[in-house]
């Protein structure tokens, strides 16, 4: 695993306990019993949606079988965490987990793919220099193991040495590329003969590195891996005696570190959680089908006791609508008698308003037909012109138009304000006398005008409304003009 310096991931208490107890089985070797609590944080962060917490789940988990089998299971959960750093935005965390895909290829033995790796990695490390310190270390490893024309030399040791301080296991992997000089001399022999002599000529000082690393190691895995290193470097060497008599003084827990047993107790331990929580769901699955069953036959009664509910209660409010119905349509022909009543009614108030001037009426129709006799002529003339005179003030005027607007739904009103750019006030005052019910003799006397003018003026009045679209109530205002005869 790569621990990530600075990271600021806060995690709740279930969770925290999870990671703690899972890093601390591994680091106690205890590996089959890590993988429960790896297995149960992954679990939880992916139902919680936290990217960052899956992430370091997946290492655990990679760590873990790392720890005994290796193989393609190592790189896609390292491929997981990967992407799990990505998506929760945590650029240098998915850097490392992008450096352990790197080194999990080289342990698969992709020692190409790995360096490529590891090489675009160094490309986008930036400032980051723990990070670049990281790849040339795993790059110095997968050099010493590459089969190249030239052997990984101590210049080369020196010049990682500039970025990073190399570890126990770091010379242990050099003392074992050592070792192996004299088999690839072996193999470039008929092919490149002067690059096998050079080889031959290279002292195999892989017993300095195994030295340096036994001089700097401290734990117990440290220790674990130099003995396995040292008799790997005694079986490339060539030395089967030195091989066979260290490899008996060990034990072979102790000298490969690696055992079959536990390879197949962590899968073991993954199938058993797999499989607890495969029958945990399918449980969880027969109990809410149970549930739904229940439900579902409780819901079928209530609905059929709804729907019979719900027929009873229908019978009564069809009931209720065909009482409500009758007493509407008693209603509506009340209120048609009403408006009926009220035609009726309007009519009459129209006809007692137009007979209001019956009397001018009479007058101006005496003045127009005894007007030309002598002995009348002065007298009606004399009588008329003073009651006319007295009605056609502007006083009177004005009431005779406020009449007709009460009476008759203020059609004087509405006259003006449809028609004001169309007529005139002499024009206004014109039709307001013939809505009056005012003859036409009558209102030749009103207005000043001749008779023979009146149904010109009359006609020209009834054509110009008639031409104009805009007026709202055109066909009223036509209808009451056109009922003078």
């Amino acid at each position: 695993m790569v621990i990530l310096v600075g990271c600021s991931h806060r995690l709740g208490g279930e969770k925290q306990e999870l990671i703690e107890s899972a890093d601390s089985l591994y680091r106690a070797g205890e590996y089959s019993a890590a993988v429960t609590p790896a297995m149960q944080l992954l679990e939880l962060a992916r139902e919680d949606g936290d990217h960052y917490l899956c992430g370091q789940a997946e290492d655990l988990l990679a760590d873990i079988i790392a720890a005994t089998y290796g193989g393609h299971e190592v790189v896609e959960h390292r491929l997981n965490a990967a992407d799990h750093y990505l998506q929760a935005d945590s650029v240098r965390a998915h850097r490392y987990a992008l450096l352990d895909v790197a080194i999990a290829h080289a342990n698969n033995d992709s020692l190409r793919l790995g360096m490529f790796l590891l090489d675009s990695i160094r490309s986008i490390a930036g400032s980051d220099s723990a990070l670049t310190a990281n790849c040339l270390r795993a790059s110095m490893r997968i050099t010493a193991r590459l089969d190249g024309l030239r052997e990984f030399d101590s210049r080369k040791l020196k010049q990682y040495r500039r970025f990073f301080t190399p570890t126990a296991a770091d010379y242990a992997y050099l003392a074992i590329s050592k070792s192996t000089m004299k088999a690839k001399a072996e193999r470039y022999r008929h092919a490149m003969p002067e690059i096998a002599a050079e080889i031959e000529t290279e002292p195999a000082d892989y017993g300095l590195y195994l030295d340096s690393a036994r001089a700097i190691a401290r734990t117990e895995s440290e220790y674990k891996l130099i003995d396995w290193a040292t008799a790997e470097c005694y079986r490339n060497a060539g030395e089967p005696e030195l091989w066979k008599s260290y490899t008996d003084s060990l034990c072979e827990q102790r000298l490969y570190g690696r055992q079959p047993t536990a390879s197949e107790t962590v899968v073991g331990a993954q199938r058993d959680f797999q499989s607890d929580r495969a029958t945990e769901q399918h449980s969880r699955a027969s109990s809410l089908r149970t549930i739904l069953i229940c439900v579902t036959l409780l819901f079928i009664v209530i609905v059929a006791a709804g729907y019979a509910y719900y027929r009873l209660r229908m019978k009564v409010k069809n009931a209720e609508i065909e009482a409500h119905m009758e007493s509407l349509a008693n209603l509506s022909n009340e209120i048609a008698r009403g408006h009926a009543s009220s035609s009726v009614l309007t009519t009459r108030i129209e006809n007692l308003f137009r007979e209001r001037w019956q009397t001018i009426n009479f007058l101006c129709n005496e003045f127009f037909e005894k007007g030309d006799s002598e002995k009348t002529r002065a007298f009606i003339i004399k009588e008329v012109e003073k009651e006319i005179e007295r009605l056609k003030t502007p006083l009177k005027l004005r009431q005779i138009e406020a009449s007709v607007d009460e009476c008759m739904d203020s059609i004087a009103s509405r006259l003006r304000s449809q028609c004001a750019t169309l007529l005139k006030e002499d024009d206004i005052r014109f039709i307001v006398l013939i809505y009056a019910g005012f003859s036409p003799r009558a209102v030749c006397m009103f207005t000043g005008i001749k008779l023979k003018s009146f149904y010109t003026k009359r006609t020209r009045l009834i054509t110009r409304i008639s031409s104009s679209e805009a007026i709202i109530d055109r066909d009223e205002f036509l209808q009451k003009l056109n009922a003078t005869s």
